[in-house]
């Protein structure tokens, strides 16, 4: 596994662990426990797949639209803060109608559309960007978060590439790391929706629930800082 697989790896692990912690709170069959016990398997099979694993630098595919996913929640989340005094804000800005791959990029693309400038835009239409971009800044996005969703987005294009060109990477314990993977985060996902209406109003448990299922992002971005302006020298006269 790479950093990223090895990330939601980690966050497998810490959510396996808030399971066997608060796993009375939940009966025998429930939802909760079945997607705990998907977990537990997920885990298994991947450090299975990770002992026999070929050599493989390359990130699955699962995994690189997972991390775009995270780009647009991200922004989906700040779009409804700003729609508070704004409205209508986040209507521009509304999370895909489901997370499989496609809907995911389809988002990804129409948000890109509307934050990233592009070679064609004339004066008006690069301002008009970077004002927006400002408003999501304002509320602590990293300012490069636009430059973050281009790559990984890239990524899942040059993956796509690399899938078409070289199927030897897709073959033995490599190829079932993506799909477990995008197993493991939808059992998260599915979590997430139950800990919320289960600990809705006990905010201790909600706070270790976010501990535990969150995904630590890489390195972020950053924008390299602006090159100051020259500022003019005054010639005396000649004499």
């Amino acid at each position: 596994m790479n950093d990223r697989d090895t990330r939601r790896y980690d966050t497998f692990k810490r959510v396996q662990t808030f399971g066997d912690v608060n796993g009375a709170d939940f009966a025998a069959g429930s939802e909760a426990q079945k997607n705990f016990a998907i977990i537990d398997q997920v885990i298994k099979d991947l450090e299975a797949a990770k002992a026999g694993q070929v050599s493989n630098p390359h990130t699955s595919k699962e995994t690189l639209v997972d991390a775009v996913r995270l780009d647009i929640q991200n922004i989906t989340r700040t779009a409804t803060v700003i729609d508070y005094k704004q409205p209508g804000f986040a209507e521009n800005f509304r999370p895909p109608k489901a997370y499989n791959p496609a809907a995911v990029l389809t988002t990804a693309d129409a948000y890109l559309l509307q934050l990233a400038v592009l070679p064609a835009d004339d004066a008006a239409t690069k301002a008009a960007k970077a004002a927006l971009v400002a408003q999501f800044v304002a509320h602590e996005m990293n300012p490069a978060f636009v430059t973050t969703l281009q790559g990984d987005r890239q990524a899942i294009t040059d993956k796509e590439k690399e899938i078409e060109g070289d199927d030897e990477d897709r073959i033995g314990d490599t190829a079932i790391i993506g799909p477990l993977i995008q197993k493991g985060m939808e059992a998260v996902h599915t979590l997430d929706a139950i800990m919320h209406n289960k600990y809705g109003g006990q905010p201790d448990k909600m706070a270790a629930w976010t501990s535990a299922s969150h995904v630590e992002r890489g390195p972020q971005r950053n924008n390299p800082p602006p090159t100051p302006a020259t500022t003019p020298q005054n010639t005396p006269p000649a004499k």
